[in-house]
C-alpha cells in the first residue's frame, strides 16, 4: 500500500527540467530562461511562523526517533511513504514517532498556541522536514559538483516506475541542486521566515525558472515548497549519489 498527498503546486503539473547543455535564445549566457520572471507566492507574518514551528516540530521528531526517520525517508519519495516496503503501520505513525509529543512541549508557550491550527502536518509534508532534519544532522556543507557528478539522482527509484508528478518533481529537485548546491543549503540552513532564507530563495529564483522550463510569463511558487524540494534535493543526491557531500 502507498499512501500518497499529491498536492503539488498546480503551476508544476506537466512541466520538465532543462537539460544541463541546452541552450536556445531564450536563455542567457549562464543557460538560464530570461522570458520568465520568478516571485514567490505572498506568505503572510502567520504563515512563516507556522512553518518556523513545523521545523521544530520536525526536529524534535528527528532527534527522538533517528533511525526511524532515517528508515522512512529511505522507503519514501517527495509525495509518499511506502509503508509495505518496511515495518511500520501507517495508522500508528504519528504516535511512534512522539509527534503529538513534540507539539505539546512546542506548545506550551504561551505565545505558539495560536500556531496550533498549523501543525495539520500530512505524511508527504513530515517526510520532507524529516529530509532536512537529517540533511542538516549529516553534512555542514553542500554535496560537491564537478563535471563527473551526474544531474539526476539514478538511485531514486531503484529502476521502478513512478507516478509522472514523483519523476517530475524529483527531477526539478535534482535540478536544482546540481545547479545550486550551495544556495540550496545556505537555504536549509536559514529559518524559516527569516532574512537569510529571503536572500537564499531570491538567489534561487533564476535556477528555478531554468529547472522549471515553462513558458508562463510569470512562475509563482510557495515557499514552503521551495523548501521541501530543496530537502528533498539534498537529502537524496546525499543518500543515493555517489558524490560525497561536507559530512558533519
Amino acid at each position: 500500500m502507498i499512501r500518497s498527498a499529491f498536492t503539488i503546486a498546480a503551476v508544476f503539473l506537466g512541466l520538465s527540467a532543462v537539460p544541463s547543455q541546452a541552450q536556445d535564445a531564450n536563455e542567457n549566457n549562464n543557460g538560464l530562461q530570461t522570458g520568465t520572471r520568478f516571485e514567490r507566492e505572498p506568505e503572510t507574518a502567520d504563515a512563516a511562523q507556522a512553518r518556523w514551528m513545523q521545523k521544530r516540530v520536525a526536529n524534535c521528531v528527528f532527534n527522538r526517533n533517528k533511525d526511524e526517520a532515517r528508515e522512512i525517508l529511505a522507503n519514501s519519495n517527495f509525495y509518499s511513504i511506502q509503508f509495505d516496503d518496511f515495518d511500520q503501520d501507517p495508522e500508528t505513525l504519528f504516535d511512534d514517532l512522539n509527534v503529538d509529543f513534540c507539539i505539546g512541549r512546542l506548545m506550551r508557550g504561551a505565545d505558539n498556541r495560536a500556531y496550533y491550527t498549523y501543525m495539520q502536518i500530512q505524511y508527504s509534508t513530515l517526510r520532507n522536514l524529516l529530509a532536512e532534519e537529517a540533511y542538516l544532522q549529516d553534512f555542514d556543507g553542500p554535496p560537491k559538483i564537478d563535471s563527473a557528478t551526474p544531474r539526476d539522482v539514478a538511485g531514486r527509484f531503484d529502476g521502478m516506475r513512478v507516478h509522472p508528478q514523483i519523476s517530475t518533481m524529483a527531477s526539478l529537485a535534482d535540478c536544482l541542486t546540481y545547479h545550486a548546491s550551495a544556495q540550496t543549503h545556505d537555504l536549509l540552513r536559514a529559518r524559516p521566515g527569516s532574512d537569510d532564507e529571503d536572500e537564499a530563495i531570491t538567489a534561487l529564483g533564476p535556477v528555478i525558472v531554468s529547472c522549471a522550463d515553462t513558458q508562463e510569463q510569470q512562475l509563482q511558487i510557495p515557499t514552503s515548497l521551495i523548501r521541501q524540494m530543496a530537502a528533498d534535493g539534498l537529502w537524496s543526491r546525499s543518500y543515493y549519489g555517489s558524490t560525497a557531500a561536507g559530512e558533519g
